[in-house]
């Protein structure tokens, strides 16, 4: 690769144009990086690449040798590269702190947010404030296998999870894959970590405890009661749709015999647009909401600004917490003792139809998934309880 310097063709007001160091490989691929220095004409040697005749003649060249060493070290380190890729790295090695990871991590976690992913960006952030009770201060030199084996144990002896530490490596991951793309490091220096998880089995609500939900009496009184039995209830009969999806639902994605929305979670691939036919009794849960709001269909985002997304997912958070503790209430005086929340609708769908011998193909459709492997994998726990069912069948 060929690194000159070179003024640019445009001229300022004050007769001054940018010094700009030219990245070539070939005539295809040229990039110039900007010096920040301007200078007039005259004060440019195009034979020697410097600048000349300048009160600060020695200071503006002496910034200028150094852009270009460090350009060429960032070549150097990544042989091979086009002049595109170089003035990525460059413009990267700028943006980002290249020492501190922490620092790193929470840029990342702030461009989440500025995209308008609150939810990832809020669970991310409480991964690094774990990171900074760990170490309150990590470099990108201090990161290793050996390191994430002393994260992991101190993570395990605070009480987390397998999973719940798993979720914090998968992060980790992921932050410094982006690092390694934006090359700040050379490669990721925790492969080789075995990041490990279990299984735990999906708990589901049977149709005789559906049935023992729908059937209890609630005073008028206890709104909140009722709030979340319609919740959960509407979310069983529309396939599992989820718990933000379903409070984000708007008068206008529902149609006569369909509702139509995208789900948000997904919304970045294909197929997060779903069609989900109303039953009737999805319909009548809906006909107890009618003229209540004029955007929402439920309570949950009643009065929130639909384009305030931190005020949205801040109140789907809340939501979401008081729904699940007023269900339980619901559910122990139904007489169910599982630990239900709303999340165990969509695990109650899948359950409810794979006993009503509901085909892969269709429960897969049903669930949203745009891969069967996925729905496979989702089922395999229902699957288990239908094996245990059929062996007592053949040999009971």
């Amino acid at each position: 690769m060929n690194f000159n310097y070179y003024l640019s063709p445009y001229v300022k007001k004050n007769g001054s144009q940018l010094i700009r160091l030219k990245l070539e490989t070939s005539q295809k691929d040229v990039q110039y990086v900007d010096s920040g220095i301007s200078v007039k004409k005259n004060q440019w040697d195009d034979r020697k690449k410097k600048v000349k005749k300048h009160p600060l003649e020695e200071k503006l060249n002496a910034s200028l040798t150094e852009l270009q060493t460090s350009v060429e070290k960032l070549y150097h380190d990544n042989k091979g590269i086009s002049a595109k890729r170089l003035l990525q790295l460059y413009k990267n090695s700028k943006k980002y702190d290249s020492s501190s990871f922490i620092d790193f991590y929470q840029k990342i976690v702030d461009e989440f947010r500025l995209k308008g992913k609150i939810r990832t960006a809020d669970t991310q952030q409480k991964y690094i404030t774990k990171l900074k009770l760990f170490a309150s201060h990590v470099s990108f030199s201090d990161l290793s296998v050996q390191f994430a084996k002393d994260y992991e144990k101190w993570m395990l002896e605070k009480g987390n999870k397998i999973n719940t530490v798993a979720s914090n490596f998968k992060s980790l991951y992921s932050v410094l894959n982006k690092a390694v793309k934006a090359g700040l490091i050379k490669e990721n220096p925790i492969r080789g970590f075995e990041i490990k998880t279990e299984n735990t089995q999906k708990e589901s609500l049977s149709h005789e405890e559906i049935k023992q939900l729908i059937d209890l009496e609630i005073a008028p009184r206890f709104k909140g009661m009722i709030k979340a039995r319609d919740l959960f209830l509407f979310s069983f009969y529309c396939a599992g749709m989820r718990f933000s999806d379903v409070c984000r639902l708007k008068w206008g994605n529902i149609g006569e015999n369909e509702i139509v929305y995208t789900m948000r979670k997904s919304r970045a691939r294909a197929g997060s647009k779903r069609t989900i036919p109303l039953t009737p009794k999805a319909k009548t849960i809906l006909e107890n909401y009618k003229g209540k709001n004029n955007v929402f269909v439920f309570p949950p985002l009643y009065g929130v600004d639909e384009k305030d997304i931190a005020a949205v997912e801040r109140k789907l958070y809340i939501s979401n917490n008081a729904v699940n503790r007023s269900l339980r209430i619901v559910c122990e005086k139904a007489g169910i003792t599982k630990r239900v929340n709303m999340h165990m609708a969509k695990h109650s769908f899948a359950d409810f139809a794979v006993k009503n011998d509901t085909g892969l193909l269709m429960i897969s459709k049903l669930l949203g998934h745009t891969k069967l492997a996925t729905t496979q994998h989702y089922l395999k726990d229902f699957y288990h309880k239908e094996e245990a069912e059929e062996l007592n069948r053949l040999f009971g």
